[in-house]
This record gives C-alpha cells, sequence and structure tokens, in this order.
C-alpha cells in the first residue's frame, strides 16, 4: 500500500503543492504591480495623443503629463490640443491588421482632412515585418498630407496623396492604408455629427 502512495498519491499532492505555489505568486505579482501598469498604459496613450497632436515633450513619465495636461483637452469620443494658436484634433481608430487588430491616434488639423500626425496606441504584427508600422520614419510620412492614401514602394512616395508600404509587409501596410482613409471621415461624424 505504501509502494501506491509513494508511486501515485505523492506526486499528485506534490504538483498541486507546486501549482498552489506558482498560482499565488502570479497572483501577488499582479496584484503589486496592477496600478503600475495602469499608469504605465495611461502614459502610453496620452503619449500617442501628442505624437498625434505633433506636440513635442519629454519623452518621461512627468514630461507627457505635463504637456499633455496643460495642451489636451479630452472631449466626448475624442482629444483638441492647441498647437500654435491653432485647434488640432486627436479621433482613436480601431481596425483590422494581419495578426490583430491596430489602434492607432490619427491627428487632423482644423478642415478634419489634413494630417498632424499618426501614432500607434497597439499593434499585434509580425516584429521586423508589420511591426515596422511604429517606426517614426513610417507614421511620420502622414504628417501634412490628406487621404485617400496610394501605396508606393518603400522610399518612393512624392506626392501629397503618396505613402510608402513597408517592403516585406503589404498587407500591413494596406491594413493601416485603409485605417487612416477612414480617419477623416470618422473625424466629422465624431466631431460635428455629420
Amino acid at each position: 500500500m505504501s509502494e501506491f502512495y509513494k508511486e501515485r498519491i505523492y506526486p499528485l499532492l506534490f504538483m498541486f503543492l507546486i501549482t498552489v505555489v506558482c498560482i499565488v505568486l502570479t497572483a501577488g505579482a499582479h496584484i503589486l504591480t496592477f496600478d503600475r501598469a495602469k499608469a504605465n498604459e495611461l502614459s502610453f496613450t496620452r503619449r500617442a495623443i501628442l505624437d498625434a497632436a505633433g506636440l513635442s515633450y519629454e519623452n518621461t513619465t512627468l514630461g507627457i503629463e505635463e504637456v499633455y495636461l496643460a495642451s489636451v483637452t479630452e472631449e466626448e469620443g475624442y482629444y483638441t490640443a492647441i498647437v500654435d494658436g491653432k485647434t488640432r484634433y486627436i479621433i482613436p481608430l480601431i481596425g483590422p491588421g494581419l495578426w490583430g487588430t491596430i489602434e492607432i491616434m490619427a491627428g487632423l488639423e482644423e478642415d478634419l482632412t489634413t494630417f498632424s500626425g499618426v501614432a500607434i496606441v497597439s499593434q499585434t504584427e509580425t516584429p521586423g515585418l508589420g511591426g515596422r508600422i511604429e517606426e517614426p520614419w513610417f507614421t511620420a510620412q502622414f504628417a501634412g498630407k490628406r487621404g485617400p492614401f496610394t501605396l508606393v514602394e518603400e522610399g518612393t512616395s512624392s506626392r501629397t496623396h503618396e505613402v510608402d508600404g513597408i517592403t516585406g509587409a503589404s498587407r500591413t501596410s494596406e491594413y493601416f492604408k485603409n485605417l487612416t482613409d477612414r480617419a477623416a471621415s470618422e473625424a466629422r461624424r465624431i466631431i460635428r455629427g455629420v
């Protein structure tokens, strides 16, 4: 009988005990870091809003908060920022990507058609390929342009409606283009109710 306990019951008890300890440790770590994770998420979103508005800031939590609180107003479903005496509108947009959703902040000038900037809030695209949509060269190319956009080969855009696609990530580039093409109509709907 003791051989049965030694080979069958004790290993089960040991695995159960280890599982309980791991669950308690993981839950404890989650509880202890929950507030910091929420604060980091808020700071990341606010940084995206500042980037989309074209505002400069010190890239620290304090620097982001300082500029955000001084320059950005939260409205119903969008944000406004005063930059050089002019109002810029920032709207959140979510759309499909190749592997999941892409969430951006699209900044628009007062005409609600000219981009002041675009910033990524979250994405799950392939690192090194579609994940390059987060690179500054890619998001910066939208500033001062109006959609609808035409994708061209990376490094060749020269017209105001052209944007560089990412080499090796044509589907992600297309999904991103479709998302930004919606920005003007979404902004008119959200801000002006049209």
